[in-house]
């Protein structure tokens, strides 16, 4: 079985994905192969589209889902959120102040249109969005005034040194738990959904499976079946390129 997981993750934890890849391959009684991709590019282009087993962020698991077939597994305890950011001197700003304007982010990423949401929620249409390669260069875009405003990945920024966050000024923060990155399945390898499924949820259970969850700082493995709060989002995002509506998840917030 062929893994791929998300760059992002793999940068921070290459160790540990690789152990629990070892420790599927055992569990599981059958060869689990991983590339260390810590690239976007290479990614994209080749370690996705050969995966059977895939953990990628919310935006990711949709097209998997509604493109390939893919079937959702399972989610983490660590939700994806994002972090609306302005120049340090803006110290007035709050997020109504973004109505009008053209905000920096990374684009095909779930935290970029999950802040689209949140603006959406209140009302707030932005003027489009400015996209840039990587949220540290959303990040000087905002610090050199190519931009007012932008949006990080929460999970980035949480990494980020004090030095680095003295650069700019947060406006908000959401605490949304809409949506987590997850584990999916090839349409392929659905026999060996159950057997998977056994393995995941119990490795909190397992001494050496536990000792994995933590490194990987996902928490636990949570059973992950609809998709539906990902579409609402992605769909509101897309609605900033027309007039904004205010409109509610069908999910209680966190």
């Amino acid at each position: 079985m062929r893994l791929s997981v998300c760059p992002h993750d793999m940068v921070k934890q290459l160790q540990s994905w690789l152990t629990f890849a070892a420790y599927l391959q055992k569990v599981l009684d059958e060869p689990v192969t991983l590339e260390p991709v810590t690239d976007f590019t290479t990614f994209y282009e080749r370690a996705l589209p050969q995966a059977e087993l895939a953990f990628v962020n919310p935006l990711d698991a949709w097209h998997l889902h509604s493109e390939r077939g893919f079937t959702p597994l399972c989610g983490t305890e660590a939700p994806d959120e994002v972090v609306f950011i302005a120049h340090p001197d803006d110290e007035e700003a709050t997020l109504k102040d973004f109505a009008g304007q053209v905000v920096a982010a990374v684009e095909r990423q779930f935290a970029t249109a999950l802040g689209l949401y949140v603006l959406c929620e209140r009302g707030i249409e932005v003027d489009g969005i400015r996209p840039f390669p990587s949220w540290v260069q959303v990040i000087q875009a905002v610090v050199r005034c190519q931009v007012r405003f932008g949006l990080l990945y929460q999970d980035f920024y949480a990494g980020l040194s004090r030095l680095t966050r003295r650069q700019f000024r947060v406006v908000y923060e959401s605490h949304t738990g809409y949506a987590t990155h997850m584990l999916l399945l090839h349409p392929d390898c659905a026999a060996e959904r159950e057997r998977l499924m056994a393995a995941l949820t119990a490795m909190p259970q397992d001494a050496e499976g536990a000792t994995i969850l933590a490194a990987l700082r996902v928490g636990r493995w949570v059973p992950a079946e609809d998709l539906g709060l990902i579409a609402q989002v992605l769909s509101a995002a897309d609605e900033q390129r027309e007039p904004c509506v205010s409109q509610a998840l069908t999910h209680p917030r966190q």
